[in-house]
């Protein structure tokens, strides 16, 4: 699988976003490194009350509360810029 988006960009841009949020002082309680089949497929964020999820075969970072409400859509560009999507 060829993806040239940092983790540590990544990571960022969920902290980043989270604050935007409303997270307070938002510090990565937890993150959780995803796999299938024993090769990583994208990593689970959690925070105070919201959690974001980055699967790398797609371009989207998705932000949800603790009940699974979506909260937030963010795009990853393959330069790892960021926009919201609408």
């Amino acid at each position: 699988m060829d993806d040239s988006r940092p983790f540590s960009s990544i990571r960022q841009a969920v902290i980043d976003t989270a604050s935007e949020l409303g997270v307070p002082e938002p510090a990565i309680f937890r993150m959780v490194v995803l796999t299938r089949d024993g090769y990583c497929v994208g990593q689970r964020f959690l925070f105070d009350g919201v959690q974001a999820v980055w699967l790398m075969t797609e371009s989207i970072i998705r932000f949800f509360t603790d009940d699974g409400a979506l909260l937030e859509t963010v795009e990853v560009g393959k330069e790892s810029s960021i926009r919201k999507v609408a």
